[in-house]
């Protein structure tokens, strides 16, 4: 079946070594996202391959676990997402992040993408979700940036400059 799949990058004003660590520390993606209410690792391995993670959202009380799938340390991480509660029709979902450092800054290239279990869903994907979910994901990236350049804990509130989301 086909896939929705999004992608977007973001500069940010950090070393990749810092953006590293801030995605590779697993079970505080909360602090990363306007979208996660709550996250924590449900591992024992915090860190790498295999590591997991529940994620419970702001919207609809929806909730996932991640498993990294992939990790190419300081350059690319793959993230499996399953178990989603709340978020329907959704059959499958994949998060990837690609690190390339640029003189002093970082660059992410961050992909998700996700299927839709059934017709009805693939029309509400294009009828509503789809962008939805785009709007979430720019957030994500964008909130990643405001987290490493300004050193703040990101929550449903945090004003996000989305515009530098390409």
């Amino acid at each position: 079946m086909k896939k929705t799949i999004i992608k977007r990058s973001i500069t940010i004003n950090a070393s990749k070594q810092k953006v590293w660590d801030a995605l590779a520390d697993f079970g505080n993606v909360q602090n990363l996202s306007p979208n996660i209410k709550k996250s924590y690792l449900t591992s024992e391995d915090s860190i790498g391959l295999g590591s997991t993670r529940h994620c419970d959202f702001y919207s609809m009380g929806a909730s996932v676990d991640e498993k990294i799938i992939e990790w190419n340390e300081g350059k690319l991480m793959r993230i499996e997402l399953y178990n989603p509660k709340n978020l329907p029709m959704i059959r499958e979902m994949e998060a990837v992040f690609e690190l390339e450092e640029k003189n002093d800054q970082t660059f992410i290239k961050g992909t998700f993408e996700y299927g839709m279990s059934n017709a009805i869903g693939r029309f509400f994907n294009k009828l509503k979700m789809e962008k939805m979910n785009i709007d979430s994901w720019e957030a994500f990236l964008a909130g990643i940036k405001h987290n490493l350049e300004k050193g703040e804990k990101i929550d449903k509130n945090t004003h996000l400059n989305l515009e530098a989301v390409e």
